[in-house]
């Protein structure tokens, strides 16, 4: 079953609720223990660089453990927007090490999708807290033309070794569930993001061609559907309601979504030059099965789509394209989101 995508009427957004601080924070700007690249692209005329750092520069020996303080064994798990399926691999990073790598040539499945990459223990498989990475994906051409850049989302788990007798390799599966599948539900991992803003857009289309991506990705497999809803405002705040489904990965423009993003109807002279700006905010509603009905949760309230994304500007006929992840509010409160289970390559 592959995944697709289809526009719906107008839909109201859900209120915002704010969860409960989870045990770390999902978040771009500092180290995690995850990372999570919402696009890799390794289709036939497109590519991406996909890199990552470990910032842990501590190389005192650890003899108890034949390793380094600041020594990590990285799992890549790809993930195929189309057909849900994975791909996976291991790489070993020494202290203050970096690593790219050229995502057709890593995963040899090629295709497009997100991608996870998760720090274990250089002694085993279990998970391990080490909040030291941090990494960004290059979006090029055939030929490394340099398109657009983004930095993954680094999700944390708020701990670390600093010497040899803290390096714990069981402190995830204790505090935890225990079945080496990450978690992000605030107790092993950050919860993911309950609200996703990008912050400007360009109306697309008019006298400069403004062009755009966005780019979303959900954990909740290729069995089901996410209802997501949007909000478009323009830039004398009026706002415009929309909805999208779609089955674990989606990329489009926002006119896809919404017209609107084509025709704003503000204030052209605010920035001048016949552009108009406007911002959206995007909120996952349900999630529901083939037959339209809502997934529940333990409490029988409706699962809420678990989504990260990334948001991309350009101009059509040039060179120029900007790209970023998106802003986030708040968190999914307690979920339990066991992404990647699947039967792994030995490290």
């Amino acid at each position: 079953m592959n995944c697709g995508r289809r526009t719906l009427g107008v839909g109201m957004l859900l209120a915002l609720v704010l969860a409960a601080a989870p045990a770390g924070a999902q978040d771009t700007d500092r180290p995690a223990s995850a990372l999570i690249f919402p696009l890799y692209d390794a289709t036939a005329g497109a590519g991406t660089i996909l890199c990552v750092t470990n910032t842990n520069t501590q190389s005192t020996y650890c003899p108890d453990r034949n390793q380094k303080i600041g020594d990590v064994l990285l799992h890549y798990l790809y993930i195929d927007g189309d057909t849900w399926l994975e791909f996976d691999r291991y790489e070993f990073l020494t202290p203050g090490d970096t690593l790219c790598v050229i995502a057709s040539e890593h995963n040899l499945d090629g295709g497009r999708g997100f991608l996870t990459v998760t720090a274990h223990d250089p002694n085993g498989e279990s998970l391990l807290e080490f909040d030291h990475l941090v990494g960004s994906a290059i979006v090029v051409q055939s030929g490394l033309n340099f398109l657009w850049s983004y930095a993954a989302y680094g999700m944390t788990t708020d701990g670390f070794a600093t010497d040899c007798n803290s390096i714990d390799p069981d402190a995830i599966a204790n505090g935890g569930d225990g079945d080496g599948v990450p978690d992000y539900d605030g107790v092993e991992y950050a919860a993911f993001p309950l609200t996703h803003i990008v912050d400007s857009f360009f109306e697309e289309g008019g006298d400069h061609d403004f062009m755009n991506q966005l780019v979303l990705m959900s954990t909740s497999g290729r069995e089901y559907e996410n209802e997501i809803d949007f909000l478009f405002f323009n830039n004398i705040e009026q706002k415009f309601s929309r909805n999208l489904q779609f089955t674990c990965w989606w990329s489009g423009s926002l006119s896809d979504i919404s017209s609107i993003a084509r025709n704003l109807g503000g204030d052209e002279r605010e920035l001048g030059h016949k552009t108009e700006t406007g911002w959206v905010r995007i909120q996952g509603a349900r999630v529901v099965d083939g037959a339209g009905n809502p997934v529940p949760r333990a409490d029988l309230t409706p699962t809420v789509p678990a989504m990260l994304g990334v948001f991309m500007q350009g101009v059509n006929g040039t060179n120029y394209a900007f790209g970023k992840t998106l802003h986030i509010e708040g968190e999914l409160d307690g979920m339990e989101i066991a992404l990647g289970d699947v039967d792994r390559q030995a490290p």
